[in-house]
């Protein structure tokens, strides 16, 4: 069930991005809600999905301490800046 938890903190970090940009970007930017939605929540999946695609590149596949990484949560690899 790893698809399922992952893809579930996706949708999580998707609207937390998402939620105080859209405030910002519509508020002070004068951009459309959804647009300023989207893009943050599409910048913040996309950076996951990145660290993610970089895990699984190194050896074919992703442990709990990769996932926890990806999503900010763990602690720095050697290496990682």
């Amino acid at each position: 069930m790893l698809v399922w938890t992952i893809t579930r903190r996706l949708i999580a970090t998707a609207i937390a991005a998402a939620v105080p940009n859209m405030i910002v970007g519509a508020g002070l930017l004068d951009v459309a809600v959804v647009d300023a939605a989207l893009m943050s929540a599409a910048v913040a999946v996309l950076g996951v999905a990145q660290h993610l695609a970089e895990a699984y590149r190194e050896d074919g596949k992703l442990t709990y301490e990769e996932i926890e990484h990806a999503f900010g949560n763990g602690t720095k690899k050697d290496g990682d800046n």
